[in-house]
């Protein structure tokens, strides 16, 4: 098998691991419920996350470009680990949102920003959509495959024991999947047809230029829309619409999450980035009209099945778009920048659990996220592609 594919795999694989922060809601709903913890406190340690995540994307990312990938990964795998077995023992609001939130932050940060820029070196430029949608698939899958046995864990071992198997699983998985990530021999890109063109040849020269900004306002915005379902979307299917049983939800959510991230990346390759974006973002704004309107759970279905579609293909997007305008030389650090967004994406469900627990019910938080998506819709056709005079 070409090397490529077994990178392209194994980044696949550490990412469905990871991808149990996909069951946050889950577990959030066991805090609640069994814990005694306000949906406040239940959603801080997910804020927390996202916090700790965004900046620490970015120095992963630029640690990564210098020293390769596999140094990174292993360190990755060895906080997301022992800070989940740790957070075993502490289970209480102000514990879990430093060791767990912060932690949790850093060490996937250290997976995530290397796994997809190791993937797409091996392969040419114009498959840079589909290796990037192939690589983040494993994260949106593993919500889908592993939610039931959370929630089961949740309900017959109780939350001590499901930190600790998660802790144990991460820290083995990852460093076992390690040894399969790395860099491909000079020159990258081997069999590209198209020339690179990369206006930003040092890394701080990407501050320069009006596509940064633009593309970290449109991923602060859609992850805003994304995390808030991702973290009350047990409660959102409960309380709203009446649907008991929570994690059926979450588990179609990441089903869809991790089929949109292959779907952006192969509209990005064959259609180009602004078509790919105005379809993902428009069908997203689509289904949350649909229920700010409508509560019943089909429509539920129908929302979270899109929602979790597009905001899926993001992560497809906007790593594809990223290494697509400003070249590979320093895509983790790049990305990275624009993954801080996320931190500030990380106030939408803080502020959600905030307006549920002021209201009784997540309409007024559905009309804010509706609002989101639309400005993101008109910021993408802002962007043009970058020259080398720009």
């Amino acid at each position: 098998m070409y090397r490529g594919w077994v990178v392209t795999l194994a980044g696949l694989l550490i990412n469905f691991l990871t991808g149990i922060i996909y069951t946050w809601s889950i577990i959030a709903g066991a805090l609640v419920r069994d814990m005694g913890w306000s949906f406040t406190e239940a959603a801080l340690p997910y804020t927390m996350f996202l916090f700790s995540y965004a900046p620490s994307m970015a120095l992963a990312g630029r640690i990564q470009d210098k020293i390769g990938p596999r140094p990174v990964v292993v360190t990755g795998g060895i906080i997301l680990g022992g800070s989940t077995i740790l957070s075993s023992f502490l289970i209480e609001p102000l514990s879990i949102s430093i060791v767990w939130g912060l932690f949790w932050g850093l060490g996937m940060a250290c997976t995530f920003a290397t796994v997809t820029p190791a993937a797409i070196k091996w392969f040419p430029v114009e498959r840079k959509g589909l290796i990037t949608g192939i690589v983040v698939f494993g994260m949106g899958i593993s919500g889908f495959i592993l939610a039931p046995l959370i929630n089961y864990s949740l309900s017959t071992a109780g939350v001590q024991f499901t930190f600790l198997s998660i802790g144990f699983l991460l820290l083995f998985g990852i460093l076992l999947l390690s040894r399969l990530i790395e860099n491909p021999p000079l020159p990258l890109n081997p069999g590209s047809t198209i020339a690179e063109i990369n206006p930003a040849r040092l890394p701080l020269e990407i501050f320069r230029f009006p596509q940064f900004y633009l593309l970290w306002l449109i991923f602060c915005l859609m992850t805003g829309v994304g995390v808030t379902f991702t973290t009350h979307m047990d409660t959102i299917a409960r309380i709203q619409f009446g649907f008991a049983e929570g994690f059926i939800v979450v588990a179609l959510f990441s089903f869809f999450n991790a089929w949109g991230r292959i779907i952006a990346g192969v509209l990005f390759d064959s259609l180009g980035r602004l078509w790919a974006m105005l379809i993902m973002f428009m069908a997203m704004a689509l289904v949350l009209v649909n229920i700010i309107s409508f509560s019943a759970p089909l429509n539920l279905a129908i929302a979270v099945s899109v929602i979790g579609l597009t905001y899926g293909g993001l992560f497809g997007l906007i790593p594809a778009t990223v290494s697509a305008y400003f070249g590979e030389k320093n895509f983790g650090f790049f990305y990275g920048l624009i993954f801080t967004g996320i931190a500030v994406g990380g106030l939408f469900p803080l502020l959600a659990g905030y307006l549920f627990e002021l209201r009784g019910d997540f309409t007024q938080v559905f009309i804010i996220l509706l609002a989101a998506n639309l400005l993101a819709v008109l910021l993408s056709l802002m962007i043009k592609k970058p020259t080398l005079s720009s």
